[in-house]
């Protein structure tokens, strides 16, 4: 299928939100989960319910669809649910026992509240309980019982310095374990001990790592508070933060203060992980749809995850590589991951905003017909209502036309508004998913 320019962004708009439906909650968790009698099947593994009360807690963006799914499965079988999730308006129609509304990106009291009845809700389980525990991106904000002696507002200074800092998901969320009572697999000192819990996760992070989503709250792991002091240390953030984080990351150094759960001793009787949807599977799936419609398309081996401006170059570098490649069919290159943005500018964006504005400079003095879609998958592209943005090999050059100068936006952290003079942002709304970022670029 042969496109002309102005058809292209619309048919990267078609297909990401084509995608999107493929990829929703609803079908990730029905893929995985069904019943048949008192045996319910979880991927190849299978669980007796009989004699096991079954008990839901959904976490997350897409807690509300994954919820609802698991609940059509699950039918009478449904002992209890609690449901939290940063969508009012899906809250109002969800059928759970119970649901609560906490703050995302930015946790706030009703998180703090959220992270205790979570909690109590798994205190309150019999010993013979099977436990769903359905975690999707958002829950580190939206789940937060900050550990003893640390406030909200010193946990989000804390936060909103690391997230300016450069660290990458990993290291924030090392630091986000060892301020908390609930994450690093600490959420698992609330469940009975005889009960079996299942974890079905859709991944935001790279490498699909249960540690990192959602900060663990049910995997344990091995990182330390001594970790937590060299990431602060690294980034220069350890001389200003909160007096309260800094004396608690002291006290656990000093051994006054519990580590996060350690593999070794998990508390819980059987518990099983599953990874039932990532951006490595939207990928493939657009791949697909692509392909139907006639282009040849190329997946990124592996997931990005550094500074968006490396993440540009190495995009950059890739469609330089098939540029050259003989071949009549349009191409159509997919990545995913997450960039890194340090913010020093008073301005307004994202990163997808940031890496398409710096893919448009990387593609302007190509002679090819080039464009590129850096998108958010669950819509919400940091302090915005876009998702990112559609650019092409001409977007550098007609905005330089209208006297707009892209490196002040970008020294500004401000490529919001680049966007939206270019009428290059890219909105869906809220997608209730949550699968980390997707690149799409387009060579006709």
């Amino acid at each position: 299928m042969k496109l002309d320019r102005s058809q292209i962004s619309s048919y990267l708009f078609d297909l990401f939100e084509k995608t999107l439906a493929v990829c929703s909650p609803e079908k990730a968790v029905s893929q995985h989960l069904a019943l048949k009698g008192e045996q319910l099947r979880v991927g190849e593994s299978e669980f007796s319910t009989k004699g096991h009360p079954v008990y839901i807690l959904a976490v997350g963006k897409a807690s509300v669809p994954m919820y609802e799914s698991a609940h059509d499965v699950l039918g009478e079988q449904e002992a209890g649910s609690l449901v939290i999730t940063p969508d009012a308006g899906a809250a109002s129609d969800c059928g759970a026992d119970e649901v609560i509304t906490a703050a995302h990106p930015v946790p706030d009291e009703r998180s703090l509240e959220a992270g205790r009845a979570a909690a109590e809700y798994l205190d309150r389980m019999p010993e013979d309980a099977l436990v769903l525990m359905l975690i999707s991106g958002g829950t580190s904000s939206l789940m937060c019982w900050p550990a003893e002696g640390i406030g909200i507002e010193e946990l989000n200074k804390t936060y909103d310095l690391l997230n300016n800092s450069g660290a990458s998901i990993h290291e924030i969320n090392t630091v986000r374990k060892h301020c908390s009572r609930i994450k690093g697999g600490q959420l698992l000192r609330y469940v009975p001990g005889g009960a079996t819990l299942i974890d079905l996760i859709i991944s935001d992070v790279p490498g699909d790592d249960p540690a990192i989503i959602g900060s663990g709250p049910t995997t344990p792991d091995y990182s330390t508070f001594q970790d937590t002091y060299h990431v602060l240390l690294e980034y220069e953030l350890w001389d200003i933060l909160p007096d309260a984080v800094r004396l608690h990351i002291e006290k656990g150094i000093d051994g006054e203060m519990p580590e996060v759960v350690r593999p070794e001793d998990e508390p819980v009787r059987e518990h099983k992980q599953y990874i039932i949807s990532s951006a490595r599977t939207f990928v493939h799936r657009a791949a697909d749809i692509a392909r139907e419609d006639g282009y040849r398309a190329i997946v990124a081996d592996e997931p990005f995850n550094d500074d968006v401006e490396e993440v540009a170059n190495y995009i950059a570098d890739e469609i330089n590589s098939h540029i050259s490649k003989d071949t009549t069919d349009p191409q159509l290159l997919l990545f995913y991951g997450e960039s890194t943005v340090q913010v020093t500018g008073s301005g307004k964006g994202g990163r997808n905003q940031e890496l398409a504005l710096r893919g448009a400079l990387k593609i302007a003095d190509f002679d090819e017909q080039i464009s590129w879609l850096s998108a958010g998958t669950d819509g919400v592209d940091g302090p915005t209502d876009a998702a990112g943005a559609v650019v092409d090999g001409n977007t550098i050059r007609r905005a330089r036309e209208r006297g707009l100068e892209p490196d002040e936006y970008l020294r500004n952290n401000d490529t919001y508004h680049f966007h939206e003079r270019m009428d290059t942002l890219l909105k869906t709304g809220p997608t209730g998913n949550n699968l980390m970022d997707v690149v799409v670029v387009v060579l006709a």
